[in-house]
């Protein structure tokens, strides 16, 4: 009986250390800048997204803007960035993917433009990283609770005044999927997916805000 004791107070011990260390490389992280972006100087540890760097200019509102250019998405990735090994056609759907997403979700209530004019602003987007989901670990209800199958992705973006070019906002961040997103688990790519799809929603949540929308906090 002792033994089983033992046992299990040994496993007990060690899936919680382990669920303890899989919470710590859970969070998210600041990620590696790229070079994608021209200027990295302005980015500031940011204020109200959880490890990413960001800046928001002060003297600009996105609430002149209602109109956007999107720029071709991109891949650039950082040096030893995981993903680098992705085949070129499984990269080009990613990309084309975010921008679709990006696309749809301005649309509901702005204008996707292809010429600069007043209310004009122009967004650059480029996919710095992206990190394979395990679907085989997130069947596991152990994975589900460790998160070690979780996929994600970085990013880097930056929106500019399409006239003169004056920088309205920038961002880089890195984000893994949810621990318990039982659709997006079951794929490849489905949590770099999902991170895309968070990152659309919470800009047009921002511009949405600046307009004067009510939002979901």
């Amino acid at each position: 009986m002792k033994c089983i004791y033992r046992k299990c107070a040994t496993s007990f011990a060690l899936l919680f250390a382990a669920f303890f260390l899989s919470g710590i490389a859970g969070c998210q992280t600041t990620a590696k800048n790229s070079g994608f972006l021209s200027d990295y100087s302005q980015l500031k540890p940011s204020k109200i997204v959880e490890g990413a760097m960001d800046y928001r200019n002060p003297r600009r509102s996105l609430a002149k803007y209602n109109k956007f250019i999107l720029e071709p998405y991109r891949v650039y990735f950082a040096a030893n960035a995981d993903g680098i090994g992705i085949d070129p056609a499984e990269l080009k759907n990613l990309v084309d993917y975010f921008r679709n997403e990006s696309v749809k979700a301005l649309s509901k209530r702005y204008r996707v433009v292809n010429r600069p004019g007043p209310g004009v602003a122009r967004i650059r987007v480029a996919i710095t990283s992206i990190t394979k989901t395990k679907p085989v670990m997130n069947n596991l209800p152990q994975g589900k609770l460790l998160g070690v199958g979780l996929g994600g992705a970085s990013m880097e973006a930056e929106i500019l005044d399409s006239r003169t070019g004056e920088r309205l906002g920038a961002i880089v961040e890195s984000k893994q999927g949810a621990h318990f997103s039982f659709g997006d688990a079951v794929s490849r790519y489905g949590h770099a997916k999902q991170v895309m799809r968070l990152w659309v929603e919470r800009f047009v949540r921002r511009l949405d805000r600046a307009h004067g929308f009510k939002t979901k906090s």
